[in-house]
């Protein structure tokens, strides 16, 4: 056990205003238990983790915090963006998306859904995926990325260098996994899909990239386009789990993209489409 959690449960314990015999009783522990915790002696479970900070009501960072302390992957609670505790999050998702434009943005959920996107990214993909976009009731309402990126129309039809852009998402999909089991079979149509398409996956580099974004190639009708992009969640670090909500913006990376982008914003004949649109 690390040094600090028995102090930090303790100062959480104390903070809260309980006894050390008062905790053990609504814990049905021993007091002794409870007083080697915070001494360091005694190793606490997870499960005991989670009864102490639950009878203590300690708020989701400190709980993720004393988690990660004791060597246990933070708390994960799936949340979708129609909650109303999250309206505010929302609002100012909402506005972020639309001083993006005219590049494109998103915002997805622990098992890759689309539900927020800003016009530039529907424009994009009404372009670019016509045929997958057909299969879809409604483009507004979200969708699967795993389908926007394996769907015979999708994005791996466009991808230059797939086994780059796409090998780096397959990467992110399988280090998800561990911790999200529902993210494998997801995982494995992408894997299955490349191989399929573009054949064994090339050996790869000894050393990792250094460039800390992801970067993206396609040749569109439009012409060549290359943007990086940026995946960011509202929350504490020690809140962040697979299950936050989080927000992908693409920027372009050269100049003829980010002309293309304008032009394309500056063509469209909509002009009275919302920027976002929240799934009901």
């Amino acid at each position: 056990m690390t040094s600090r959690l028995g102090p930090m449960l303790k100062a959480i314990r104390e903070r809260a205003g309980i006894a050390q015999l008062e905790l053990s009783l609504r814990m049905n522990v021993s007091q002794r238990h409870i007083s080697f915790v915070e001494s360091g002696r005694s190793r606490p479970s997870r499960d005991l983790i989670g009864a102490w900070l639950g009878e203590t009501d300690a708020p989701p960072s400190l709980r993720n915090a004393v988690l990660l302390a004791a060597g246990y992957a933070p708390a994960s609670h799936d949340v979708s963006p129609c909650d109303p505790r999250l309206a505010v999050a929302i609002a100012a998702l909402d506005r972020t998306l639309d001083l993006h434009e005219p590049y494109p943005g998103l915002v997805f959920d622990a098992d890759w859904q689309a539900h927020l996107t800003n016009r530039s990214a529907r424009r994009l993909m009404r372009l670019n995926l016509p045929d997958f976009v057909a299969a879809l009731d409604d483009l507004s309402l979200g969708f699967s990325m795993i389908d926007a990126l394996i769907h015979p129309g999708g994005m791996f039809r466009y991808m230059r260098d797939p086994w780059i852009g796409g090998g780096a998402l397959l990467d992110q999909l399988r280090r998800e996994q561990w911790v999200r089991p529902a993210i494998e079979p997801r995982a494995d149509r992408v894997e299955a899909s490349m191989i399929e398409r573009f054949g064994p996956r090339p050996p790869q580099p000894t050393k990792p990239s250094a460039d800390p974004c992801l970067n993206l190639v396609f040749d569109t009708p439009q012409g060549v386009m290359r943007f990086f992009t940026i995946q960011s969640v509202f929350a504490l670090p020690q809140d962040v789990t697979l299950a936050s909500l989080r927000m992908e913006l693409w920027f372009p990376a050269d100049e003829p993209t980010r002309a293309a982008m304008r032009a394309l914003a500056n063509s469209e004949a909509a002009p009275g489409e919302p920027l976002v649109t929240v799934k009901p």
